[in-house]
């Protein structure tokens, strides 16, 4: 894409005589990622076939913006091998259960102070998450998007001490569940 920008800010600049205009990028091997091809991947029982090949059309087309809360759990891991349709939305359902355990657990077993701490950390990222993205637009106080990435965030470093929370991670966190639109699921995919 940024070669065919090139190509076209080099056209309207209109180079100089002599200066040849650089011809045009050669088209994707992969247009976008779209429900037809992701059943193309898909086996009996909707279990996924080729990963490997899904990866790179993924990668080297991306993936059309209603597929991604599907795709995106592929290509991050959430599955394990071999999983049919319903055997995944069993595993997403099981999966949530421990999530809710886990943040509730943590934040018990978690002492105040460093709750705290590790909750003001989180929060200085979490209020300057887009604003005018409309998933997260609004008032700041009683937000449920911005809660559910700040619950997020802090069961993530509460559960990775060594970790704990870096600046930033807001960044990839908030993405992952705008389009999710799932707590449980932004954080499997999160880890």
């Amino acid at each position: 894409q940024v070669g065919r920008t090139l190509a076209r800010a080099q056209a309207a600049l209109a180079w100089p005589e002599g200066s040849p205009p650089s011809p045009p990028p050669p088209p994707s091997p992969f247009a976008p990622l779209s429900d037809a091809d992701l059943r193309t991947y898909l086996g009996p029982g909707g279990r996924l076939l080729r990963p490997h090949d899904l990866r790179l059309h993924v990668y080297h087309g991306g993936v059309e913006p209603g597929l991604r809360k599907v795709v995106w759990r592929y290509l991050l891991n959430v599955f394990p091998a071999g999983l049919s349709g319903q055997e995944r939305l069993a595993h997403l359902r099981r999966k949530a259960g421990e999530y809710a355990a886990l943040k509730v657990l943590l934040a018990a077993r978690a002492a105040p102070a460093e709750l705290a701490l590790v909750g003001a950390a989180v929060r200085k990222d979490v209020v300057r998450t887009d604003r005018g993205h409309p998933y997260f637009g609004g008032p700041e106080d009683g937000h449920p998007h911005l809660a559910a990435l700040q619950a997020l965030l802090t069961t993530f470093a509460l559960g990775h001490p060594r970790l704990s929370y870096c600046q930033g991670m807001s960044d990839v966190a908030a993405p992952l569940l705008a389009v999710l639109d799932d707590e449980a699921q932004a954080f499997l995919c999160f880890c």
